[in-house]
């Protein structure tokens, strides 16, 4: 049903007709609720709320404003005191880094120390090998320690009914002795009589003596060595054509074999006999050196 608008002519519209109507709404529900408000408070005797006077809201722009200047400030203190964290924690890493290459350095060092001291370990366990092999043989050649080894073993014996001039002598056995040695061996026994430098080949009478020993025949004399070597060696040396010669001429008994294994007892230990003190710098005069093998003349 269509109503028509009977308002005299040149009379404004009423405010409700002309306001918007989401305004409209808003100032209508904000007006019942400060009107609500209002008669709850006079009903509880309390006063009714103050308006907000006009020099309130300068008021509190110029709170806001300190507020958000107080607020840049401590932002840009922040980033001060970061800049400055940063600066220090890049100064801590930068002194790290060199603490660092200076542990490298000296780990290098101590590395290269290690490597060098490792060499120089094993030049001084080369050369304390040496002298204890040198040892060993002065041993072995000496005759100061047992020995066992491969070997020729030569039995030596005077000839039937010969005439005692015609036997076998110290001499005969100090050439066959002087022969191994040129032959490459490295211990010699007469008998079980080690044979040293110390210890000579001597006749007394018809007997034959090794390291004061008297020896009975017939002499079995023992030589450590190279098997394959050491029968050729002693016909190519002086001293064993020599023997052989007198083998033929006394027709002496003469019987050799190649043993895998001998065992040699060590020679008696020296006993000092005669001792001299020198009383000058002097070098004393030359004297015959004895064989390899000692004093086998």
């Amino acid at each position: 049903m269509v109503h028509l608008d009977d308002r005299p002519p040149g009379e404004p519209l009423p405010q409700h007709v002309t306001t918007p109507l989401l305004t409209l709404i808003t100032e209508r529900s904000l007006d019942e609720d400060y009107a609500h408000v209002a008669a709850g408070r006079a009903a509880a005797g309390r006063p009714p709320t103050r308006r907000m006077r006009p020099w309130s809201l300068p008021l509190v722009v110029a709170l806001f404003g300190a507020l958000a200047t107080i607020a840049a400030v401590q932002t840009s203190r922040d980033a001060a005191v970061n800049e400055l964290s940063r600066d220090a924690l890049i100064k801590e890493v930068q002194s790290g880094r060199v603490d660092v290459a200076v542990l490298q350095r000296r780990v290098r060092s101590l590395r290269e120390q290690g490597v060098a001291a490792s060499a120089a370990n094993e030049d001084l366990l080369e050369q304390t090998d040496d002298l204890e092999n040198r040892r060993r043989r002065l041993e072995v050649s000496t005759g100061h320690v047992a020995v066992r080894g491969p070997g020729v073993r030569i039995r030596v014996s005077s000839a039937p009914n010969a005439d005692p001039n015609d036997e076998v002598r110290d001499d005969d056995l100090a050439l066959l002795v002087n022969g191994l040695w040129t032959a490459g061996a490295e211990a010699i026994a007469i008998n079980d009589q080690r044979i040293n430098a110390l210890g000579g080949i001597r006749n007394t009478n018809r007997a034959v003596h090794v390291n004061g020993r008297p020896l009975t025949a017939p002499y079995v004399v023992q030589a450590i060595g190279d098997r394959s070597t050491l029968a050729a060696g002693l016909l190519e040396s002086s001293s064993g054509l020599q023997f052989f010669g007198r083998v033929e001429t006394y027709e002496f008994g003469y019987v050799s074999q190649n043993v895998e294994e001998l065992r040699l007892a060590a020679a008696p230990p020296p006993v000092v006999r005669h001792a001299e003190v020198t009383t000058t710098d002097k070098p004393l005069a030359d004297s015959a050196q004895p064989t390899k093998g000692g004093d086998t003349t």
